[in-house]
């Protein structure tokens, strides 16, 4: 083979992302057009020139688009994200400064991450969980939980999934009053009581 040549594999993996970046785009722009519920997969595959039967190789359902589409933007803003907390002197801190950002998202973009949410609770809570599916938080989380178990906030002898879960639990916590509650949420006391609660129960104690 010639050293010029790209091999068919790669050939082949680099359509294949290329085709799922369309999907993802696309489908997002309908879902902010059109909203979700009124978005079908067929309209979403007839807007990106694929057969449904493809369409449905790459992504179950709509949700699925959803959940994709906000991995990669955790995964384009993470690094600001954890260089912004790590200058912050405490896990308290920390802690609000993430749930405060993702609150603004989440109400900026109110019915994607009503079903962002709901599709990851409900992965979480299946017998059939995808271990490969994670909520973008996450990273977020240990980072944060890693600095405070060095800085003695955090007890060190909990497991760090557990840990992480309980993180994650306190934004679904924050998100859920909004969702539930919408004209008497108050966002910083919502966060500063939940953040308050992981914190009194995840502190280190001295002994």
């Amino acid at each position: 083979m010639n050293s010029k040549e790209v091999p068919s594999g790669s050939r082949v993996e680099r359509k294949k992302e290329e085709t799922k970046q369309k999907i993802i785009t696309i489908a997002m722009e309908l879902f902010k057009e059109h909203g979700v519920d009124a978005t079908t997969m067929e309209q979403i595959a007839r807007e990106v020139d694929i057969a449904k039967g493809t369409l449905y190789n790459y992504f179950p359902v709509k949700e699925a688009i959803i959940s994709e589409y906000i991995q990669l933007t955790f995964k384009e803003k993470n690094p600001e994200r954890i260089l912004q907390f790590s200058k912050l002197p405490d896990t308290r801190s920390r802690m609000i400064l993430i749930l405060s950002t993702l609150m603004e998202g989440v109400q900026e973009q109110k019915e994607i991450f009503e079903k962002y949410l709901v599709y990851q609770i409900q992965n979480m809570i299946s017998v059939h969980r995808d271990a490969g599916m994670k909520s973008g938080i996450r990273l977020l989380a240990r980072e944060i939980i890693v600095l405070g178990q060095k800085d003695g906030e955090i007890r060190s002898d909990l497991p760090l999934d557990i840990l992480v879960a309980l993180f994650e639990f306190a934004f679904v916590e924050v998100a859920q009053d909004f969702y539930l509650k919408p004209e008497t949420f108050n966002a910083s006391e919502t966060i500063e009581s939940c953040v308050d609660l992981f914190i009194n129960g995840a502190k280190h104690e001295e002994v």
